[in-house]
């Protein structure tokens, strides 16, 4: 059953899904004219912005399954900045600690925002419902780690063709999660995702067809660091 939900805590909930639409929205309109899946820097900065709002909307709901998978992912779109600002403009990661002040502030305030205890998250939880969101929640933070992974090895990052098969099951799985939870702002997220997921690997596809010697056998997807694609 969904905790009673604050307005206030609503508005920051949809803001943090605006953020993460926001990313793929941007991804989607610059990949559509290029006709191939690209992944600009926007996409880091974004992401971070609705991780940092949908870390503490999850920690006011004491939602453990959405908290971790959120402070996950923000270690690594954390990890794909440092790794751009290296490798293309010779930065430190001097910059990486205002983000992680944010997310500190951002986890405090959710924390402090409702008297519940921590073990209430745990008490009132589902055992097959809160397992069926931890394994999307895995997915959908495993596609990153893959996508990082694909990075480290390149030096730059790098977005491979597992980060949208990953991306759709994970999202399937926490979409289900959502519907028995009936948190409307976790639901509205995973299903404007799976519509960008299926047009990237649509994307992805038609370019192979169209250029197999230009593309690697993983099928990556180009990831642009600067501010145009």
């Amino acid at each position: 059953m969904m905790f009673k939900l604050d307005p206030i805590w609503f508005v920051v909930g949809l803001v943090a899904q605006a953020a993460f639409s926001a990313r793929f929205l941007v991804q989607w309109i610059l990949s559509e004219r290029a006709r191939r899946s690209l992944m600009p820097i926007h996409f880091w900065y974004f992401s971070i912005a609705g991780s940092t709002l949908l870390l503490a909307y999850a920690t006011h709901q004491r939602d453990a399954v959405i908290v971790l998978g959120q402070a996950a992912g923000l270690a690594i779109y954390l990890r794909n900045l440092e790794i751009i600002h290296r490798h293309e403009r010779g930065h430190g990661t001097f910059f990486l600690w205002p983000w992680l002040t944010l997310a500190s502030l951002a986890l405090a305030t959710g924390w402090a925002s409702t008297p519940l205890p921590v073990t209430h998250a745990l008490t009132n939880a589902h055992p097959l419902w809160s397992t069926v969101g931890m394994i999307g929640q895995c997915l959908f933070t495993g596609r990153f780690v893959v996508q990082l992974y694909f990075s480290e090895r390149a030096g730059r990052p790098v977005n491979p063709i597992h980060f949208w098969y990953l991306s759709m099951s994970g999202s399937l799985l926490l979409l289900a999660y959502a519907l028995f939870q009936r948190d409307p702002v976790i639901i509205l997220g995973q299903s404007f995702g799976v519509i960008v997921y299926l047009r990237n690997l649509a994307l992805i596809r038609q370019h192979r067809q169209a250029d197999r010697h230009g593309e690697d056998d993983t099928g990556t997807t180009t990831v642009t660091g600067s501010s145009t694609a």
